[in-house]
Protein backbone atom coordinates (compact mmCIF):
# COMPACT_ATOMS: atom_id res chain seq x y z
CA UNK A 1 0.00 0.00 0.00
CA UNK A 2 2.85 2.37 0.77
CA UNK A 3 4.55 1.58 -2.18
CA UNK A 4 0.98 1.99 -4.14
CA UNK A 5 0.90 5.48 -2.32
CA UNK A 6 4.58 6.39 -3.13
CA UNK A 7 4.53 5.48 -6.98
CA UNK A 8 1.40 7.96 -7.13
CA UNK A 9 3.22 10.80 -5.55
CA UNK A 10 5.97 10.02 -7.41
CA UNK A 11 3.85 10.13 -11.16
CA UNK A 12 2.80 13.45 -9.59
CA UNK A 13 5.51 14.78 -8.78
CA UNK A 14 7.38 14.09 -12.63
CA UNK A 15 6.36 17.15 -15.08
CA UNK A 16 4.56 15.01 -18.02
CA UNK A 17 5.77 15.66 -21.12
CA UNK A 18 3.39 17.74 -23.55
CA UNK A 19 2.93 16.02 -26.98
CA UNK A 20 1.32 18.96 -28.14
CA UNK A 21 1.80 22.58 -29.92
CA UNK A 22 1.25 24.48 -26.53
CA UNK A 23 1.88 27.59 -25.26
CA UNK A 24 5.30 28.58 -26.84
CA UNK A 25 4.66 26.75 -30.11
CA UNK A 26 0.83 28.08 -30.62
CA UNK A 27 2.76 31.92 -29.91
CA UNK A 28 5.61 31.54 -32.23
CA UNK A 29 4.13 29.74 -35.21
CA UNK A 30 1.00 32.25 -34.82
CA UNK A 31 4.22 34.95 -34.82
CA UNK A 32 6.24 33.05 -37.80
CA UNK A 33 3.72 32.96 -40.33
CA UNK A 34 1.96 36.35 -39.62
CA UNK A 35 5.87 37.94 -39.81
CA UNK A 36 6.07 36.26 -43.28
CA UNK A 37 2.97 37.76 -44.72
CA UNK A 38 4.35 41.43 -43.39
CA UNK A 39 6.39 41.42 -47.43
CA UNK A 40 3.55 40.63 -49.47
CA UNK A 41 0.50 42.39 -47.33
CA UNK A 42 2.84 45.56 -46.83
CA UNK A 43 4.95 45.81 -49.73
CA UNK A 44 2.72 44.82 -51.98
CA UNK A 45 -0.64 45.68 -51.44
CA UNK A 46 -0.75 48.76 -48.76
CA UNK A 47 2.15 50.11 -50.75
CA UNK A 48 0.58 50.42 -54.63
CA UNK A 49 -1.77 52.18 -53.14
CA UNK A 50 -2.01 55.12 -55.23
CA UNK A 51 -3.53 58.22 -56.40
CA UNK A 52 -2.94 59.19 -60.00
CA UNK A 53 -3.46 62.85 -61.14
CA UNK A 54 -4.77 62.26 -64.56
CA UNK A 55 -3.54 65.58 -65.79
CA UNK A 56 -0.16 63.76 -66.82
CA UNK A 57 2.27 64.71 -63.77
CA UNK A 58 3.47 61.96 -61.72
CA UNK A 59 1.50 59.62 -59.67
CA UNK A 60 1.47 60.26 -55.40
CA UNK A 61 1.43 58.31 -52.68
CA UNK A 62 1.49 59.32 -49.58
CA UNK A 63 2.90 56.99 -47.63
CA UNK A 64 0.56 57.78 -44.18
CA UNK A 65 -2.89 57.78 -46.63
CA UNK A 66 -3.18 53.73 -45.46
CA UNK A 67 -2.26 53.95 -41.83
CA UNK A 68 -5.79 53.10 -41.12
CA UNK A 69 -5.67 49.94 -42.71
CA UNK A 70 -2.19 48.77 -42.11
CA UNK A 71 -2.95 49.55 -38.46
CA UNK A 72 -5.90 47.39 -37.94
CA UNK A 73 -4.41 45.22 -39.71
CA UNK A 74 -1.64 44.55 -37.47
CA UNK A 75 -3.82 44.98 -34.22
CA UNK A 76 -6.04 42.31 -35.62
CA UNK A 77 -4.72 40.13 -37.57
CA UNK A 78 -2.86 38.05 -34.97
CA UNK A 79 -5.17 36.75 -33.18
CA UNK A 80 -7.50 35.75 -35.89
CA UNK A 81 -4.47 34.31 -37.13
CA UNK A 82 -4.00 32.11 -33.76
CA UNK A 83 -7.65 31.46 -33.21
CA UNK A 84 -7.78 29.95 -36.78
CA UNK A 85 -5.22 27.55 -36.74
CA UNK A 86 -5.49 26.76 -32.90
CA UNK A 87 -7.94 25.67 -32.48
CA UNK A 88 -9.63 26.52 -35.22
CA UNK A 89 -8.29 23.52 -37.06
CA UNK A 90 -5.32 21.81 -34.89
CA UNK A 91 -6.36 20.61 -31.91
CA UNK A 92 -7.25 17.67 -29.83
CA UNK A 93 -5.82 14.33 -29.39
CA UNK A 94 -4.16 12.07 -32.44
CA UNK A 95 -6.35 9.38 -32.32
CA UNK A 96 -7.43 7.19 -34.67
CA UNK A 97 -11.37 5.88 -35.01
CA UNK A 98 -10.07 3.18 -32.88
CA UNK A 99 -8.77 4.83 -30.30
CA UNK A 100 -5.44 4.64 -31.57
CA UNK A 101 -2.23 6.56 -31.98
CA UNK A 102 -1.03 5.92 -35.51
CA UNK A 103 2.71 6.09 -36.56
CA UNK A 104 3.98 9.25 -37.01
CA UNK A 105 1.84 10.54 -34.14
CA UNK A 106 2.79 12.92 -32.43
CA UNK A 107 5.77 13.51 -34.52
CA UNK A 108 7.14 14.23 -37.06
CA UNK A 109 4.11 13.14 -39.52
CA UNK A 110 0.96 12.53 -37.77
CA UNK A 111 -2.23 11.24 -40.59
CA UNK A 112 -4.72 12.63 -38.03
CA UNK A 113 -6.01 16.21 -37.73
CA UNK A 114 -4.90 16.97 -34.25
CA UNK A 115 -3.01 19.39 -32.22
CA UNK A 116 0.79 18.46 -32.24
CA UNK A 117 3.17 19.68 -34.62
CA UNK A 118 3.45 16.43 -36.52
CA UNK A 119 0.13 16.75 -37.66
CA UNK A 120 0.51 20.47 -38.65
CA UNK A 121 3.20 19.66 -40.52
CA UNK A 122 1.21 16.22 -42.34
CA UNK A 123 -1.70 18.92 -43.54
CA UNK A 124 0.93 21.78 -43.90
CA UNK A 125 -1.07 22.63 -47.56
CA UNK A 126 -4.10 23.13 -45.20
CA UNK A 127 -2.47 24.89 -42.96
CA UNK A 128 -1.21 27.69 -45.65
CA UNK A 129 -4.79 27.82 -47.22
CA UNK A 130 -5.78 28.98 -43.05
CA UNK A 131 -2.92 31.07 -42.80
CA UNK A 132 -4.05 33.12 -46.48
CA UNK A 133 -7.89 33.00 -46.11
CA UNK A 134 -7.11 34.61 -42.96
CA UNK A 135 -4.76 37.18 -43.90
CA UNK A 136 -7.27 38.18 -47.00
CA UNK A 137 -10.27 38.15 -44.41
CA UNK A 138 -8.55 40.48 -42.06
CA UNK A 139 -7.46 43.04 -44.77
CA UNK A 140 -11.29 42.67 -45.65
CA UNK A 141 -12.34 43.50 -42.47
CA UNK A 142 -10.07 46.63 -41.93
CA UNK A 143 -11.27 47.58 -45.46
CA UNK A 144 -15.18 47.01 -44.80
CA UNK A 145 -17.09 50.55 -45.85
CA UNK A 146 -18.89 50.07 -42.30
CA UNK A 147 -15.75 49.86 -40.13
CA UNK A 148 -13.58 52.68 -38.33
CA UNK A 149 -10.63 51.82 -40.73
CA UNK A 150 -12.62 52.57 -43.46
CA UNK A 151 -13.82 55.77 -42.91
CA UNK A 152 -10.63 57.10 -41.60
CA UNK A 153 -9.13 56.10 -44.98
CA UNK A 154 -11.66 57.69 -46.70
CA UNK A 155 -11.20 61.49 -44.82
CA UNK A 156 -7.47 61.19 -45.50
CA UNK A 157 -8.28 60.47 -48.85
CA UNK A 158 -10.92 63.35 -48.98
CA UNK A 159 -8.34 65.85 -47.27
CA UNK A 160 -5.51 64.82 -49.66
CA UNK A 161 -7.71 65.12 -52.66
CA UNK A 162 -8.85 68.41 -51.76
CA UNK A 163 -5.21 69.39 -50.79
CA UNK A 164 -4.35 68.00 -54.00
CA UNK A 165 -6.77 70.21 -56.21
CA UNK A 166 -5.76 73.19 -54.28
CA UNK A 167 -1.97 72.74 -55.51
CA UNK A 168 -2.37 71.48 -59.10
CA UNK A 169 -5.99 72.67 -59.98
CA UNK A 170 -9.07 70.80 -60.74
CA UNK A 171 -7.35 68.15 -62.58
CA UNK A 172 -9.72 65.25 -62.40
CA UNK A 173 -8.16 62.37 -60.16
CA UNK A 174 -8.56 58.92 -59.55
CA UNK A 175 -7.15 56.06 -57.41
CA UNK A 176 -5.98 52.69 -58.44
CA UNK A 177 -2.68 50.82 -57.88
CA UNK A 178 0.45 50.71 -59.59
CA UNK A 179 0.47 47.02 -60.73
CA UNK A 180 -1.41 46.87 -64.10
CA UNK A 181 -1.51 43.59 -64.95
CA UNK A 182 -3.52 42.76 -62.32
CA UNK A 183 -5.46 46.28 -62.64
CA UNK A 184 -5.85 47.03 -66.11
CA UNK A 185 -9.79 47.27 -66.25
CA UNK A 186 -8.79 50.53 -64.55
CA UNK A 187 -9.68 52.94 -66.86
CA UNK A 188 -9.36 57.18 -66.09
CA UNK A 189 -12.33 58.95 -65.03
CA UNK A 190 -14.36 61.32 -67.74
CA UNK A 191 -14.79 63.65 -64.60
CA UNK A 192 -13.25 64.62 -61.15
CA UNK A 193 -14.33 62.03 -58.52
CA UNK A 194 -16.30 64.16 -55.75
CA UNK A 195 -17.21 63.23 -52.16
CA UNK A 196 -19.95 60.94 -53.17
CA UNK A 197 -17.46 58.98 -55.55
CA UNK A 198 -15.01 58.21 -52.66
CA UNK A 199 -16.99 55.35 -51.40
CA UNK A 200 -17.91 53.10 -54.44
CA UNK A 201 -14.02 54.12 -55.90
CA UNK A 202 -12.17 53.16 -53.01
CA UNK A 203 -14.50 49.77 -52.03
CA UNK A 204 -13.95 48.53 -55.93
CA UNK A 205 -9.97 49.23 -55.13
CA UNK A 206 -10.13 47.51 -51.49
CA UNK A 207 -12.19 44.58 -53.28
CA UNK A 208 -9.39 43.63 -54.86
CA UNK A 209 -6.87 42.72 -51.77
CA UNK A 210 -7.97 39.16 -52.08
CA UNK A 211 -6.63 39.23 -56.08
CA UNK A 212 -3.73 40.86 -55.45
CA UNK A 213 -2.89 38.86 -52.63
CA UNK A 214 -3.36 35.82 -54.67
CA UNK A 215 -0.96 37.23 -57.23
CA UNK A 216 1.49 37.81 -54.59
CA UNK A 217 1.87 33.98 -53.44
CA UNK A 218 2.31 32.73 -57.05
CA UNK A 219 -1.03 32.02 -57.84
CA UNK A 220 -3.95 29.92 -56.52
CA UNK A 221 -1.75 27.34 -55.34
CA UNK A 222 0.20 29.83 -53.03
CA UNK A 223 3.75 28.64 -53.88
CA UNK A 224 5.16 31.81 -52.56
CA UNK A 225 3.31 31.94 -49.24
CA UNK A 226 4.05 28.16 -48.25
CA UNK A 227 7.34 28.93 -46.54
CA UNK A 228 7.67 25.46 -45.62
CA UNK A 229 11.47 24.47 -45.06
CA UNK A 230 11.44 27.14 -42.54
CA UNK A 231 8.52 26.29 -40.96
CA UNK A 232 8.39 22.82 -41.00
CA UNK A 233 11.65 23.41 -39.06
CA UNK A 234 10.24 25.85 -36.53
CA UNK A 235 7.20 23.67 -35.78
CA UNK A 236 8.97 20.32 -35.63
CA UNK A 237 11.14 22.41 -32.78
CA UNK A 238 8.57 21.76 -30.78
CA UNK A 239 7.56 18.03 -28.96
Amino acid sequence: MHLSLLSVFVSLAVPLRILACEGDCITNTTTAICDRYKHPVGEEIIHTFKLVPLSGSAPVSPPSLMIPITNCYSNNSWSAMRQNIFPGYFHGKCLDRNGNEPAGCPNPNCPIVCGTPGSMVHFYSIFVSIAHNTTCSSLMSCADPNSESYRALEKRVTTHMSESRLQTGPGPQILRYRRPSVFEDEKPAASPITKKDIEPALTRILAKFPEVLVKCCGGSDLPSCTWARQMHALILSYP
